[in-house]
């Protein structure tokens, strides 16, 4: 009988030995995929799971390097490489916050260049490559925007340093082979490649030398005498051997047809065993996004909390006009949990009581003092913190007379009487106005 068990992990070690062989000359994208392979047939294959972390781990991509060691220490927690890897990443935490700093920094890039940022982008990348040259992603986005702006020479040197760290990494090829053809090294070379096969023309004066023909030597003899074996051997395998073996197949037909059913039953295991793979490995990755949401609520919270902070230590400072734009720039819903909503509730009630107020008295400050764009800059500011203000709306429709800008004071005294005729400064709008 067949054992399936250990012909599915000889398998693995191949595509392992395979990966082993083209991490050696750094074909490192070629190696991962096999490494993957070797991982799909055996799962417990841990050196194929420590070299895939350390590949992942040589491209820049640390937090994927850290996942596979888990699991790979998880699988055998004695006397695993991974053990050493992980400790030696956990000891130097200053080397770990790097990383995830690129990380977050490269998203940021990435965002910016697809909101048309790409001069920002450009600037966000070079940081994260001097500080992580071994970044992939990091050098292939940075050629493409290169190539988008028309410099070809610098995107030509990000793949050059992509291919000194991943030889064979596909999209570096696909990115160089357009640079190449856009800065014409494309056909620079094929004409040297031209070159290289092609034959000049004769010329009249040329002389064409006859062959001459040397007895066989002894050394000679000898190889002809061990092709003329060769070819014997080749004959019996070739005419006699397939008869032989025709007449071996008809007594292990029957066994054949059972070893085929049973390759068909552990064809069918190793089916179910790939799909709860599969199902694992999503299950992973939806966990995976749901803590990277967690993750940013957390941060949101984190800045909501600060800002709030920032908030209030402003206006205790006297910083009233800093108070009120950070106050203004809050989405207010945003802030549905405690203790945010509290701290928000606060502020609001300051903004609405005396907030308005100390941004209107700078206001009339600007005014008194001659400068009245500042002036009104404050006054629509306070506008923006209590717009039912009537003594705000007078003090900038009074301005607005001043300046001439008669239908927009009119506007806002109009505004005065209809929405607060109880007001002390409906009577002041009805004279301002003249009726």
């Amino acid at each position: 009988m067949v054992d399936y068990s250990l012909t599915i992990r000889r398998i693995a070690n191949v595509y392992y030995n395979l990966g082993l062989e083209r991490a050696g000359y750094r074909d490192l994208s070629g190696a991962a995929e096999l490494l993957k392979k070797s991982l799909r047939f055996n799962k417990y294959q841990t050196d194929a799971r420590n070299l895939l972390g350390l590949i992942y781990y040589e491209m820049g991509e640390v937090a994927d390097a850290l996942i596979q060691w888990v699991i790979s220490l998880n699988l055998q927690p004695s006397s695993n490489r991974a053990d050493y890897y992980l400790e030696n990443i956990q000891r130097n935490s200053v080397q770990l916050e790097i990383c995830s700093q690129q990380v977050k920094k490269f998203n940021q890039a990435l965002y910016q260049a697809q909101h048309d940022g790409e001069d920002l982008a450009i600037l966000q990348l070079n940081r994260i490559i001097d500080e992580t040259p071994h970044f992939v992603k990091a050098h292939i986005l940075l050629a493409l925007l290169y190539m988008q702006k028309g410099d070809n020479v610098r995107a030509g040197s990000s793949l050059y340093k992509v291919l000194r760290i991943d030889r064979n990494n596909p999209k570096a090829l696909v990115l160089m082979d357009e640079v190449k053809k856009r800065t014409g090294k494309a056909e620079v070379e094929r004409n040297k490649l031209k070159n290289a096969f092609s034959h000049r023309q004769m010329e009249d004066d040329d002389v064409i030398l006859p062959e001459v023909k040397k007895q066989a030597t002894a050394g000679q003899m000898v190889l002809y005498m061990c092709a003329g074996f060769i070819l014997s051997v080749l004959t019996f395998v070739i005419v006699i051997l397939p008869g032989v073996r025709r007449s071996m197949n008809v007594d292990n037909n029957q066994e054949l047809v059972e070893i085929s059913q049973e390759l068909s039953e552990k064809t069918a295991r190793l089916n179910d065993l790939e799909e709860s793979y599969s199902s694992l490995e999503t299950r992973f990755n939806d966990v995976n996004t749901r803590l990277n949401a967690y993750e940013q609520e957390n941060a949101d919270f984190l800045s909501l909390y600060q800002t709030l902070n920032g908030i209030k230590s402003a206006y205790t400072e006297g910083n009233i006009v800093q108070a009120a734009n950070d106050y203004l720039a809050i989405d207010a819903s945003t802030v549905t949990e405690e203790p945010m909503s509290s701290m928000y509730a606060e502020v609001s009630r300051y903004m609405q009581s005396e907030g308005w107020q100390r941004v209107c008295e700078l206001g009339t400050q600007s005014w008194n003092g001659g400068d009245m764009a500042q002036a009104e800059a404050y006054y629509n500011l306070s506008l923006q913190l209590k717009p039912d203000e009537p003594e705000t709306m007078f003090l900038l429709g009074r301005l607005y007379q001043t300046q001439g800008r008669t239908e927009e004071a009119n506007a806002l005294f109009d505004k005065i009487v209809g929405e607060h005729p109880e007001s002390t400064y409906a009577e002041r709008a009805q004279t301002a106005r003249g009726y």
